[in-house]
């Protein structure tokens, strides 16, 4: 048995804990700080809270980091009302788009682990500390992985450095489903190396493990790269043994056993996301040649490689100097440093003999190739099932820079070892070399990684205006539309908007407008057939921005604010509230949240009580014998109970719930547990009773093995 020096143990040990104390160090404003890891100064420049002057803004609009605010806070912020309030997971979110499965929002992350911090953290610490622990994920995996790969512990420093701190991570932070899955593509890695270097069943947890996790993490696009250049790995691996060890069969069983686990312990995550996505205009999707232009059109182009070594070369939002032209600077930022840079060449130059450089070189060879849309796009998109209906061929930097991140810590490992064989001065400057590097990575990356980074006072982050409070008071369990103009959204330029679209979700009222990947198609036909056009955005596809005025009673919209000049309605509109940042129009017409047949069928006194997300009970009385349609879009999942007796629930003519009710008093209880949830739990609990039972089982030889050699 291989073993390890102790002065070997605690280098390892004095690295992996540098690794950490730098990731909580660059949060530790917003781990023991009261900042968000969030770019509020966009939101800050929306109405109403800019009504008393907003500062300018300080950082060029950028579309991305907009998502950090205008996304994934509202979507944590209601996991942690969920899991603190009502102790439960959010599986549906009433507050956006007339109510949207949120566990089918593969972003929730609903059962990723370390998203359970949110039952105990505020929602702005809990996203900075989650930050950090992925921060240094990452470069823990890497460092690992070089180091199973023979590398030395600076080299396995200065790679764990350049991807923690590189590029995707750093520029992606703001989406954080997106970093938070790439974490586990050098875990992946990983588990396929200890495979194939010690051929036993269990090994494969590792790979598993990462394969499961990356699903829970949410972001399926980068999710399907883990699996992919796992199974690319693994492939070359199988190759190589058969070349070598026709008969050699074990590692094999394993691989294949550990994606199987993989599929099974992400599948409470998995399977919910995918229903969804065919319920989406997503998965209706079709790849065609102008999907493929446009594609084209938004990949990398050659003098942005440059990025590679210096990020800001073109300019940058933190400057407000990055060209308009681009799409985004987080979609084409290669980074890797100088440090990693030199480090790769080394490892092409000085380690070409180390098998491992050329299966990464090839890896993020082609993971670049594509994002600069050469042939290899074409392969991409056309021949892998789904993938091209996702986001751009730029996003396989997360790859590339993986890929770079290895060779570099390879490369050092290269030089260490040539320094061995000199007898002269040359041979200590040589193993002194890759420390150097890794001083060279943190003195560039981090600061950098720092000004890009936003961070924003936590109470200025959807602070409680005057008329929002006014809205809560009189809104009650009716739906509301803030009017935003989606005409005014632009891709470029700050949009003028009326509070941002996902605002109901942070404050906890009833929305129609919404943002989100993934949303279900019946509901944007409706609000499409609604508004006579489109209701999204030309510049942003995932956004629903309804604009007219008492035009919703069939989603029982009662409230509606908006900041202009009142627009001709058919009837008077009654302003419930008006103030300097806007005004509260009622729509005294509006049924409310539950009505019959037709609209004017007002069903009587509706106490309607939500305990929670998933729950809504409600109390119908002198009603007549006929259905009830509800205020809540229509979803395979929700279970009625109506004075204890389960009844149907269908869609009607629209997109919203209806069910039968009797004749007079009627106790109705809703709930929500959809079947993929149900039955991708059942899988993931068995899955993860066999990987315990695995681990379980090798730890009790391995005592067993122990007491034996010691008797």
């Amino acid at each position: 048995m291989h073993t390890i020096s102790p002065t070997v143990r605690r280098l390892d040990a004095a690295c992996v804990v540098a690794l950490a104390a730098l990731a909580v160090a660059f949060w530790a404003d917003c781990v023991f700080g009261d900042r968000a890891p969030v770019a509020a100064v966009y939101q800050q420049q929306f109405a109403p809270y800019n009504t008393g002057g907003a500062p300018p803004p300080t950082r060029q609009w950028d579309s991305l980091l907009w998502d950090g605010v205008a996304q994934f806070y509202p979507w944590r912020e209601l996991a942690h009302r969920s899991f603190s309030q009502h102790g439960e997971f959010p599986l549906w979110n009433p507050h956006q788009f007339c109510g949207t499965p949120f566990v089918g929002n593969g972003q929730s992350g609903l059962f990723y682990p370390p998203h359970w911090l949110l039952a105990v953290c505020p929602t702005s610490r809990a996203m900075g500390l989650l930050n950090a622990i992925h921060y240094f994920l990452a470069g823990l995996f890497v460092y690992v992985l070089l180091r199973v790969l023979g590398a030395t512990a600076a080299g396995a420093l200065l790679g764990g450095l350049v991807y923690s701190f590189g590029g995707f991570i750093v520029t992606w932070t703001e989406l954080p489903s997106l970093i938070e899955t790439a974490v586990w593509l050098p875990a992946g890695l990983l588990g396929v190396e200890l495979i194939f270097r010690r051929s036993r069943l269990w090994r494969g947890i590792v790979l598993a493990g990462a394969l499961g996790m990356s699903l829970h993490a949410g972001h399926l696009q980068i999710a399907a790269y883990v699996w992919l250049v796992a199974a690319g790995a693994g492939l070359a691996h199988v190759a190589y043994r058969l070349w070598l060890r026709p008969e050699t069969l074990q590692p094999m069983l394993s691989l294949v056993a550990a994606f199987l686990l993989g599929a099974g312990l992400g599948a409470v995550q998995a399977l919910p996301t995918l229903e969804l996505g065919a319920r989406s205009p997503r998965g209706g999707g079709e790849l065609s040649a102008a999907g493929y232009q446009f594609h084209l059109e938004r990949a990398m182009v050659p003098v942005e490689l440059t990025t590679i070594v210096d990020p800001d070369f073109l300019g940058s939002p933190v400057t407000m100097d990055y060209p308009r032209e681009r799409i985004s600077y987080s979609e084409h930022c290669a980074f890797i440093g100088a440090a990693g840079f030199v480090g790769v060449l080394l490892a092409l130059l000085v380690g070409r003999r180390r098998r491992a450089v050329w299966l990464y070189a090839i890896i993020g060879g082609l993971a670049l190739w594509v994002s600069l849309g050469g042939p290899p796009a074409y392969v991409y998109y056309y021949l892998i099932p789904k993938i091209g209906l996702a986001g751009g061929f730029s996003r396989l930097l997360s790859v590339f820079t993986l890929c770079a991140a290895v060779l570099c810590g390879l490369g050092v490992t290269a030089l260490s070892d040539a320094a061995r064989t000199r007898s002269d001065i040359l041979g200590p400057i040589w193993k002194a070399a890759g420390w150097a590097l890794v001083l060279v990575a943190l003195t560039q990356a981090v600061p950098w990684a720092y000004r890009f980074n936003p961070r924003t006072p936590a109470e200025q982050v959807y602070p409680r205006t005057e008329i929002v409070d006014a809205l809560l008071r009189v809104a009650g369990n009716d739906r509301v539309l803030a009017i935003s103009p989606p005409e005014r959204w632009t891709l470029y330029d700050m949009p003028e908007a009326f509070l941002p679209p996902n605002s109901a979700t942070v404050y906890g009222y009833y929305s129609l407008n919404g943002y989100d990947s993934l949303s279900t198609e019946t509901y944007r036909r409706w609000a499409a057939t609604v508004e006579g056009g489109v209701a999204s955005p030309a510049a942003n596809g995932n956004m629903l921005l309804l604009s007219r005025l008492l035009n919703y009673r069939a989603a029982g919209c009662k409230y509606y604010l908006t900041n202009e000049r009142l627009p001709v309605a058919n009837s008077a509109p009654k302003v419930a509230y008006g103030g300097p940042e806007g005004v509260i129009v009622e729509d005294t017409d509006s049924p409310g949240y539950a009505y019959g047949p037709a609209l004017k069928d007002r069903l009587g006194p509706a106490d309607v009580i939500r305990d929670g997300p998933n729950r809504i009970r409600m109390r119908l009385s002198g009603i007549d014998d006929f259905g009830v349609t509800l205020a809540e879009g229509y979803y395979p999942g929700w279970v009625a109970i109506v004075n204890g007796v389960r009844r149907q629930i269908g869609v009607g003519e629209t997109t919203f719930m209806q069910i039968s009710a009797p004749a007079g008093a009627a106790d109705v209880r809703l709930y929500y547990m959809p079947s993929s949830v149900a039955v991708g739990g059942f899988v993931t609990l068995l899955s993860l009773a066999v990987a315990v039972a695995l681990v379980a089982g090798r730890l009790a030889r391995r005592r067993s093995g122990m007491e034996v050699g010691a008797s």
